[in-house]
């Protein structure tokens, strides 16, 4: 995991990246999100030309292409001085992908410098909270039925940030979780891997879904918006009474 501090003094503003899929399919993420932030006292900038981080693009075997939409989102981001936001796996590729991208393609290599400074100062939403902000406890309270939580890929693997969210977690009142079973296991989203691989996919939902109810979980907790998506559209396909919700959603107090 890459060293994260705690600023001194604590920051005042920052900008919100709200990724694709908020902004197209989750907005109570996006919502959720901003309620957590302001509470903390956090002016919030919502940039209004903000755009994808070409992420999907990217693992899609797409360079070219996640180069142009990734250089219009540093163009979007320039001068931001820290950017959060509530998808790991989005914010990984900024942190590690983009620069080096930028800088590989003729046009957008001017950019590749600006590019590494906003790959610094980009965190997903419980590192900023948990290690720039260093809040303690954490805001909200957990989900008063039985709840677990699936530590999703793009932090737990792309960030290696596994005690962010789980302290935060911990931190709150009321219930604690309940172990979920295989929980490193990938849920089987993985951006485009989800739609190339059908199957694997399929199989891979069903097993978390499964180690959902072997926990005794009614509330599953994610902490990425694909993960957030892909559990939800499963849970509404197979039926079972598993709600699936965004750790933003916990932490500003709003999942019963």
């Amino acid at each position: 995991m890459d060293a994260i501090h705690a600023m001194d003094p604590a920051p005042r503003r920052v900008c919100f990246f709200a990724t694709c899929l908020v902004d197209a399919l989750l907005p109570q993420v996006g919502r959720a999100s901003l309620t957590v932030l302001k509470r903390q006292g956090l002016e919030v900038d919502l940039r209004p030309g903000q755009v994808c981080c070409g992420q999907s693009l990217y693992k899609a075997g797409h360079p070219a292409q996640a180069a142009s939409v990734g250089a219009a989102w540093v163009r979007a981001f320039s001068g931001a001085e820290l950017i959060v936001s509530p998808s790991g796996s989005c914010v990984a590729h900024v942190r590690h992908t983009l620069p080096g991208l930028l800088a590989a393609w003729p046009g957008h290599s001017d950019l590749a410098a600006e590019a590494q400074r906003l790959a610094g100062v980009t965190y997903e939403l419980s590192q900023f909270l948990y290690r720039v902000l260093a809040v303690r406890p954490a805001p909200g309270r957990a989900p008063a039925r039985p709840w677990t939580y699936h530590p999703s890929c793009g932090l737990h693997r792309s960030l290696g940030e596994d005690e962010a969210p789980q302290a935060l977690l911990a931190s709150l009142p009321g219930p604690p979780a309940r172990q979920l079973p295989r929980s490193p296991k990938c849920c089987g989203f993985g951006g485009p891997f989800s739609v190339t691989h059908p199957g694997l996919s399929a199989a891979m939902l069903a097993d978390k879904l499964a180690a959902a109810r072997e926990s005794g979980a009614q509330v599953l907790v994610v902490g990425d918006v694909g993960c957030l998506l892909h559990l939800s559209c499963g849970v509404a396909e197979r039926g079972g009474g598993l709600e699936v919700v965004h750790l933003s959603q916990v932490l500003s107090g709003e999942v019963a």
